[in-house]
């Protein structure tokens, strides 16, 4: 019995040991390639090993084709493409829309994503679709971009709300009723203040008779709309919504430089700071602070507050006012701060894992904007830009890329406007000309669109298939629309 015969056993072991070497040595070999080919290396036609990147395109509208150094690539947007490490000209086309164009750095092994190409059609087409009686003192969109609020004229507190998802249907005329503000002895203005995350709530500033109230507008049933400052029976200077939340709040008053929280159900306010002369919240426990410097007149300290715990980023003397803003990209908290006097604005990453567990030092920055004094900071609505701008300078920083760019606009920002505003997550905007003027972060693409009045800034649907304007049309004010699809596409 040949199983029985030792030579034979001997040999079939060779075999299966052999066999199994071979299997393991070819999972090794190819384990090394798709390794090999993860980081982008390869072959050229000259046998040439050459390491290569791989970057995505995306665009809106898509598919759009897509032009490397001037030659037509074989795949249209959205598509990824594996390219030597190099210096490219890329452009992507679309038939009736303008091209969006710039110059992208591919490095060996890198992986690159340039989805916010955004085609402008070659010809834009506006229509008149509701005059307005007169000029509105407030216009605001609720933060999913559907709901259009404009103040009505006339006596009492009375709003038009726009649904821009069925622009057809006529606005609804909502009146928030007089018991939720105080009637004045003499004149009075409104002010918007802020949109709770449920797209419903606002609140609305009133300023009468050299006094101040916050009122929360109630958009689908404006009788529960209520004056907060006297639900909450305490006399405060400024407002803001803790976690955007419409029944929490963070109450800061002027005169004592006092933080503190409350909520609609109860009239007790906990304290949050003794003393701070500026403050920014994010979420319901991280506060970014100005506030004295111990032991050193002249001097203040930028103090960021997570819970009970506190880090002094940095120390600069006293100014007028400050910039501050705080927000979370990819699970990192980032934070930039600067002074409106100052000639520099400071950009912090992950500000409590760089402290490595202690508050004894000031924090270095992963960015310093030298712009001569900035008047605004804010992060893009993606978190990964923020923007500080003093007039037509510009500085931006990149936190996906950590970049940095720096510009100056010879484009003017039409007054009242004293800065641009983000459009989506990577562009910015502004009126100028009497033009809506908008550009990528980096300002490349810089484009003009429609008419539009300075005083109301530009306002886009949801999916960005609109723009729309409040402009005057032969002495008569219209809110506008403006197809930012082709006929072809809509």
């Amino acid at each position: 019995m040949d199983y029985l015969d030792p030579k034979k056993q001997t040999r079939q072991s060779a075999l299966l040991f052999t066999g199994y070497f071979l299997i393991g040595l070819a999972i090794l070999i190819g384990t090394f390639i798709l390794v090999y080919q993860a980081y982008g290396f390869g072959v050229s036609r000259d046998g040439q090993v050459v390491q290569s990147g791989l970057v995505f395109f995306s665009s809106k509208p898509n598919p759009a084709n897509i032009y490397l150094n001037g030659k037509l690539y074989k795949d249209q947007t959205n598509t990824r493409l594996v390219l030597p490490e190099n210096i490219y000209s890329v452009q992507i086309k679309r038939d009736g829309y303008r091209d969006w164009k710039r110059e992208i750095g591919v490095e060996g092994g890198s992986v690159r994503h340039y989805d916010y190409p955004f085609l402008f059609p070659t010809t834009l087409e506006t229509k008149n679709i509701y005059p307005l009686s007169s000029a509105p003192n407030i216009s605001t969109q609720s933060p999913d971009r559907r709901w259009l609020v404009l103040q009505l004229p006339g006596p009492g507190l009375k709003f038009n709300i726009y649904d821009l998802k069925n622009i057809k249907t006529p606005p609804v005329e909502i009146t928030v009723p007089s018991t939720a503000y105080t009637k004045t002895l003499t004149t009075d203005s409104w002010q918007f203040s802020e949109w709770a995350d449920d797209n419903n709530h606002f609140v609305l500033i009133h300023q009468y008779d050299g006094k101040k109230e916050f009122v929360l507008v109630n958009r689908k049933e404006p009788t529960k709309s209520l004056n907060i400052s006297k639900t909450l029976n305490h006399n405060f200077s400024e407002l803001t919504l803790a976690d955007k939340k419409y029944d929490q709040y963070f109450l800061y008053d002027n005169a004592n430089l006092s933080l503190k929280r409350g909520t609609l159900n109860s009239q007790e306010l906990k304290d949050i700071l003794a003393k701070a002369y500026a403050y920014k919240t994010y979420g319901n426990d991280s506060f970014l602070l100005v506030t004295d410097t111990p032991k050193k007149t002249g001097k203040v300290q930028y103090v960021l507050k997570i819970k009970d715990k506190e880090y002094v980023l940095k120390e600069a003397p006293t100014d007028t006012g400050y910039l501050l803003d705080l927000t979370e990209y990819s699970g990192k908290l980032y934070v930039v701060i600067g002074a409106v006097n100052g000639d520099k604005v400071y950009v912090y990453k992950d500000p409590i894992a760089s402290f490595g567990g202690t508050d004894s030092k000031p924090l270095a920055p992963i960015q310093v904007f030298h712009i001569s004094k900035p008047n605004y900071v804010k992060f893009s609505s993606s978190a990964q830009f923020v923007l500080a701008q003093n007039g037509n300078q510009f500085a931006i920083y990149d936190a996906e890329n950590d970049k940095g760019f720096k510009y100056n606009s010879k484009q003017p920002i039409d007054a009242p406007q004293q800065h641009a505003n983000w459009m989506d997550g990577n562009r910015l905007m502004y009126v100028s000309g009497g033009k809506v003027f908008v550009f990528d972060y980096d300002f490349n693409n810089r484009q003009f669109l429609n008419a539009a009045s300075s005083s109301y800034e530009p306002f886009f649907s949801s999916d960005y298939k609109f723009l729309y304007t409040i402009n005057p049309v032969n002495s008569q004010l219209y809110l506008t629309q403006t197809s930012l699809l082709t006929k072809a596409d809509q």
